[in-house]
């Protein structure tokens, strides 16, 4: 019998990445030096340190597309409103100075990549089932890409962000989009995430299938987080090893 899924979606944070907060740290410090050096006032000087943090609050609070909040704003977009914030101009093409926002602190301060997401893409390459990534994120799906070619990380057919769409988890509107660029229906596609709240909610309320990631959830970067995420329903399907997954794939009696 065929399986009920024909492709499948993973998370990136905790489920395919994970971090620790001295990287987010650094992310964070990256982005405020980048941002300086992309920015500068009508007078062609740099702007001070406080006055790109001011601006990285005020961006972050109001949104761009009527979501708030860092993974609602994608790297053009949220250049865009900066730029309008402290009324200055860029010292790049706006294309360039994106990408260069979306990378930074990449390279410096890398996540840690899930062997079992990488053993997991290369079993799915060989039967084929077509891997897609969506994630809250405000870097680019490409910036993503790049970075999982540099450290050999899983290969993605598509990562869809919410910071390029405008539309984060769990809204059912980001995995319709995954939907539509599959061309398979919502029930034929399996979405694989760490968060109760966003990854499952979302899914179900897009009609995807769904199950729970627990693998990374002892590196989640607080106590806090991780009482939260126990807290959850035992109705779902969980998996323990991506690197598994494959083998419950074909189990029909598995999927909910």
């Amino acid at each position: 019998m065929r399986p009920r899924y024909r492709a499948l979606s993973l998370d990136l944070w905790f489920t395919t990445l994970s971090f620790t907060p001295r990287e987010e740290q650094g992310w964070r410090r990256s982005r405020e030096r980048v941002l300086q050096e992309l920015l500068r006032t009508s007078r062609g000087e740099p702007f001070d340190i406080s006055e790109i943090r001011a601006a990285i609050r005020e961006v972050r609070r109001t949104g761009v597309t009527g979501t708030p909040g860092p993974d609602g704003v994608g790297p053009e977009a949220f250049l865009r409103k900066a730029r309008e914030v402290l009324n200055g101009t860029l010292t790049c093409p706006l294309p360039e100075a994106a990408r260069r926002y979306s990378a930074a602190g990449l390279e410096e301060f890398p996540p840690r990549v899930n062997p079992e997401a990488v053993e997991l893409a290369r079993r799915l390459a060989r039967v084929p089932v077509p891997l897609i990534s969506i994630t809250n994120t405000s870097r680019s799906g490409r910036t993503w890409t790049d970075f999982f070619d540099r450290v050999g990380g899983p290969r993605f057919q598509w990562i869809i962000t919410s910071g390029e769409l405008g539309v984060a988890k769990p809204s059912p509107l980001i995995f319709q989009e995954a939907s539509r660029q599959l061309g398979f229906p919502p029930h034929e596609i399996l979405h694989v995430g760490d968060r109760w709240d966003l990854d499952v909610a979302g899914a179900e309320g897009a009609g995807f299938g769904v199950a729970i990631y627990r693998g990374l959830w002892p590196e989640y970067p607080t106590p806090e987080e991780r009482k939260e995420m126990e807290k959850g329903g035992r109705d779902r399907p969980e998996v323990l090893r991506l690197d598994s997954l494959l083998e419950l794939w074909t189990k029909v009696d598995w999927v909910p």
